[in-house]
């Protein structure tokens, strides 16, 4: 390295590491030099190796394997073989990106990606059927070798199937997150989500309540199983089913559904007020403690509440939510593994021998107690 240059070190270091596998002298998928070795056989510190192989990780020409070491990317940028068909590039498409679970489940499939020399193009419909449409019109266009996506309103009919059809007569494999699209059929990573309302009542009935209400979901499956399994636990325990302390609702409403179910409570009788509720998710629990405040109403010791996720609102606050888990960040793994290999049999993307589901568990802190 030429010390002289009034080139960044860093940035020298990169054109070097580049050089060996562009010239041949590595191999893509080889084992680069420790920080350590490089730092001594460049006379250079560790913090300026540090930088080039972040850069060199961002520019997808190396990856890192906790406990192993460095290497170089299986497939580099701009060096995919001529005779090769496949973009290296997979399709993720989720109903929102930078908030509540959504960045562990990106985590996931990046991880697990990146070291097979594989991009993902991101988009997000924010629950939108048009917006879900003109985010497949872009897979499409960016002709990527699959797609993982959430679907959008999973309970109403699909407008945009004539895209999935598509991308079927392309064979582009893909599969969908949480819940599929009925009509096709397809490949689906999920939670048991009827299961998971299902132990979330069971909690609150095994404390002793006995007016359980709850508010869920009504426009995607998610919500629709997770009051699945409410209500079977109520049933199995020869509960009385409260209609009035149902509240459902869709993903127009999400803003207000807290705020209106503890107005409506407290209009009631202390005696005709639930004592328990479950949540549709811990987002929607921490807006409804959050309104009870505003009554003077406390959790736990006036009214236990369940949310499901455990995302990280059940923790940062004050309030540390009793939850049912989801495993996000295995969930996102799991999907990047199963498109991979998808891609590799092209013809088993509606066959649901693929399909995976986690179990998910109560995860009790401190929003419920003892009646």
């Amino acid at each position: 390295m030429n010390i002289q240059n009034k080139v960044p070190k860093y940035i020298q270091l990169i054109s070097q590491i580049k050089s060996w596998v562009i010239s041949g002298k590595m191999e893509p998928g080889q084992q680069i030099p420790t920080e350590h070795e490089l730092a001594q056989q460049f006379n250079i510190s560790r913090h300026t190796v540090r930088q080039a192989i972040h850069e060199l990780v961002h520019e997808k020409w190396l990856y890192k394997e906790q406990g192993k070491g460095t290497f170089f990317c299986p497939t580099l940028p701009g060096h995919q073989p001529e005779n090769s068909s496949q973009s290296h590039m997979i399709g993720v498409v989720t109903t929102y990106i930078s908030d509540y679970i959504f960045p562990s489940i990106i985590r996931g499939i990046e991880s697990y990606l990146t070291p097979k020399g594989y991009s993902i193009l991101l988009l997000s419909t924010n629950n939108d059927f048009a917006q879900e449409a003109k985010a497949l019109e872009i897979i499409m266009n960016k002709q990527v070798d699959g797609l993982i996506i959430e679907p959008t309103k999973s309970t109403y009919p699909n407008p945009n199937l004539e895209y999935y059809l598509s991308l079927l007569g392309k064979r582009i494999p893909f599969l969908m997150l949480h819940a599929s699209y009925e009509e096709l059929g397809c490949t689906t990573i999920k939670v048991d989500d009827e299961r998971g309302g299902k132990l979330a009542a069971n909690h609150l009935i095994n404390l002793g309540y006995r007016r359980i209400g709850a508010i869920f979901k009504s426009d995607d499956l998610q919500g629709k199983y997770r009051l699945k399994g409410f209500l079977n636990a109520l049933q199995e325990n020869s509960l009385t089913f409260y209609s009035d302390l149902i509240s459902l609702y869709t993903t127009e409403q999400k803003d207000l559904v807290s705020k209106k179910y503890a107005d409506f409570i407290c209009t009631k009788p202390v005696e005709q007020r639930p004592d328990a509720i479950v949540c549709y998710n811990d987002e929607i629990a921490i807006q409804l403690i959050q309104q009870l405040k505003n009554y003077e109403i406390r959790v736990p010791d006036d009214i236990s509440i369940v949310g499901f996720d455990d995302s990280k609102l059940a923790t940062i606050s004050d309030v540390q939510l009793t939850t049912i888990s989801h495993p996000k960040f295995e969930m996102g793994m799991k999907a990047a593994e199963t498109i991979l290999h998808l891609i590799q049999n092209a013809d088993i993307t509606t066959n649901h021998s693929m399909d995976y589901t986690f179990e998910p568990e109560l995860i009790v802190r401190n929003t419920t107690k003892n009646k």
